[in-house]
């Protein structure tokens, strides 16, 4: 459609020739504190507080600071990314029309990514896009997606606009009166704010003109319909009065309701995501800026030591003449010499010393002596740059371990260097991009709520919540997954060749099968053949003990026992004494496993002991959360201790568990 009057269903087409719609601007809710009005740039956008094109030279000029960078980005999206529901939405009551469109955008045959102008026919991945932007996030402070729209206006894709070729708009201001930001002649102050929407690219001196996320959607309600094939409709919302905003690519010219009032076509619309600043309002700043001067010292000091290596500065030897003075001649031959000890450093100095005497006068001697100041130098250089090298890291937040340095990691400490780096520095970032692309490609731009994306957070090792996550994975694709494939993503073994179940099988098909399913993966109890995969992980071993040590003590101690009703539990104890919780599991063929969880509290064995499933309690909640010591030689029952009343749960323990 060319205007905006709705259809007989009220649908409007959101195509870049116009939008139409009356209505005043909203009258919702907005902050109340006094705008920085200031343009410290004319006409060309808001100055940024650093120049970006300095700060991405920095990438070129410093390796530590350029690997730090890099490994964040590709932390953070590098390694893909799942569609699931969001985190108050049961993946059962979610809308499959809304996933539906969701794939469409993100890995359909019809989505568009694009790293530069120039490489519109290069094959593309969403992940390569996004590693862009959060380099530009984090060298220079903020990021710029430009949202790639077909001719109705739904969102196609994403492109990425390099963060230090783009200014804010915003409106000029002398004696706090509003001035246009392009032509600066005074205008009203709402005409002022309407005027500097959006953003500007100067590339070369030329420019190009961009809108805010989300403003071309204002006043519609976008809703997915379709039945087998759904799409995204445009339709007026009759409780939204404002009206959709358009800017002129070319001039900056912005209007509200139909882009048919513009000259040129409308521009596309930016995600802009900018580092926040107390300091800085209009852009980000990057978290390494207090670290410039480092960066800068680290370089003169490369620089320095380079020279000090040619001969530029120090030298490393001097010639001693005594009774006597050389000739000219013999100057040079001299010289000569030593130049040809330069190059060929395994030539013996003495030697050729004593050589070159025997052709001056008797009365003379030459002594070649090194000045010495090489070594002790070289070492000053080194301690040097190992403490900027660790100061640059320090800001980023990376570990050592992951930018090469080894000196002070270990197996022990680098496991821990990389899972507070993920869960305290890449999580935080994943989950505040993600939420931003919710809410403006999903929510607002495809009408999609039910269903967001969730990045892989490597590093973490977090065998509890991983394994959790995997499931809600397996659980939003409806058990579309191989059985092996689901073992997997949860931590386990895949099926041995001889199960009853082939690893190949679906997920949701395990269901159908009499002899059980998968444990984790659909839900449901656990099939006899799938026993195994319920014990502990091997990961979380902290040794063993010999049954009949372990036997002789409990006698001795305050202990419960009992017998569970379960298809994989069949016996319980808890040793009051140590807080330690032993299971024992059936085996098809010979004695049962036996495993003592560690530092158990009270609360969980009266917990284990009142669920309504044992095996499923103890998966879900015991299993990844405790260490545990593997008993050997195990070939008897549990003793018998005072078994508790299933009724009987302490005040602390949740009725409904």
């Amino acid at each position: 459609m060319s205007n905006s009057e709705p259809d007989d269903n009220g649908t409007v087409e959101l195509n870049v020739e116009g939008i139409g719609g009356d209505g005043a601007l909203s009258k919702a809710d907005t902050s109340t504190q006094l705008p920085e009005r200031r343009v410290r740039s004319h006409n060309l956008g808001v100055k940024p507080p650093y120049n970006p094109d300095r700060l991405a030279a920095f990438l070129e000029l410093n390796e530590t600071h350029a690997t730090a960078v890099r490994k964040k980005a590709r932390y953070e999206v590098g390694f893909g990314f799942d569609i699931t529901t969001v985190d108050d939405v049961d993946v059962d009551e979610a809308d499959d029309q809304e996933r539906a469109v969701t794939e469409a955008f993100w890995r359909g045959a019809d989505s568009r990514w694009l790293t530069s102008p120039q490489k519109a026919a290069e094959p593309t991945t969403p992940e390569e896009v996004f590693e862009l932007a959060r380099q530009d996030y984090h060298s220079i402070g903020w990021c710029c997606l430009e949202i790639l729209t077909d001719l109705e206006g739904r969102p196609v894709g994403l492109a990425h606009v390099p963060a230090n070729t783009v200014r804010v708009r915003k409106p000029q201001s002398q004696f706090d009166q509003p001035r246009h930001p392009e032509e600066g002649t005074f205008v009203s102050p709402d005409d002022a704010t309407l005027a500097s929407r959006g953003y500007v690219q100067i590339r070369q001196g030329r420019r190009r003109y961009f809108g805010e996320a989300g403003d071309r959607y204002r006043g519609l309600d976008a809703t997915v319909t379709g039945g087998e094939d759904p799409t995204v409709r445009y339709t007026t919302d009759p409780d939204d009065d404002r009206e959709p905003i358009f800017v002129d690519r070319e001039t900056g010219d912005v209007v509200e309701g139909s882009a048919e009032d513009l000259d040129n076509a409308p521009a596309n619309e930016l995600i802009f995501i900018r580092n926040p600043s107390p300091l800085e309002q209009d852009y980000g700043v990057p978290d390494w800026v207090s670290a410039i001067r480092t960066i800068s010292a680290d370089e003169a000091a490369k620089d320095y030591n380079r020279e000090f290596f040619d001969n530029d500065t120090i030298p490393r030897f001097v010639i001693k003449v005594t009774g006597g003075e050389l000739t000219e001649e013999s100057k040079r031959d001299l010289q000569q010499m030593l130049h040809g000890l330069r190059e060929e450093s395994h030539r013996t100095v003495i030697l050729e010393v004593e050589k070159f005497q025997r052709q001056l006068d008797e009365d003379i001697e030459i002594e070649l002596e090194p000045l010495g100041q090489g070594i002790s130098e070289e070492m000053d250089f080194r301690e040097f740059r190992e403490k900027n090298e660790h100061e640059i890291a320090k800001v980023h937040e990376v570990p050592p371990i992951l930018i090469g340095v080894t000196e002070t990691s270990n197996r022990s400490n680098s496991q821990a260097q990389r899972h507070e780096f993920a869960t305290e520095v890449i999580a935080p970032e994943q989950h505040k991009f993600a939420q931003r692309l919710y809410a403006i490609i999903h929510q607002t731009a495809l009408g999609v709520t039910d269903w967001t994306i969730d990045y892989e957070l490597r590093g973490a090792d977090q065998p509890k919540e991983n394994a959790d996550i995997a499931r809600r994975k397996i659980q939003a694709v409806r058990g579309a997954i191989p059985v092996n494939r689901a073992l997997e993503m949860i931590g386990e073994e895949p099926l041995p060749d001889d199960h009853p179940v082939d690893g190949e099988t679906l997920v949701a098909n395990v269901g159908s099968d009499p002899r059980g399913q998968v444990p984790g993966a659909g839900g449901g109890r656990p099939s006899e053949q799938a026993r195994a995969a319920h014990a502990p992980p091997p990961e979380n071993k902290q040794g063993e003990r010999d049954w009949f040590t372990v036997e002789a003590e409990l006698l001795d101690k305050e202990i419960e026992q009992t017998q569970f009703d379960s298809t994989n539990l069949d016996e319980g104890l808890y040793d009051f004494d140590e807080q330690e919780l032993y299971l024992s599991f059936e085996r098809d063929e010979g004695s049962n496993s036996l495993y003592a969880y560690v530092d158990v509290p009270p609360t969980e064995w009266s917990a284990l002991v009142n669920a309504s499933s044992h095996g499923s309690y103890h998966y879900d909640s015991i299993r990844l959360e405790y260490p545990y010591v593997e008993i050997t030689n195990f070939h008897d029952r549990l003793p018998e201790g005072p078994s508790p009343d299933p009724g009987e749960a302490p005040d602390d323990i949740p009725s409904d568990i």
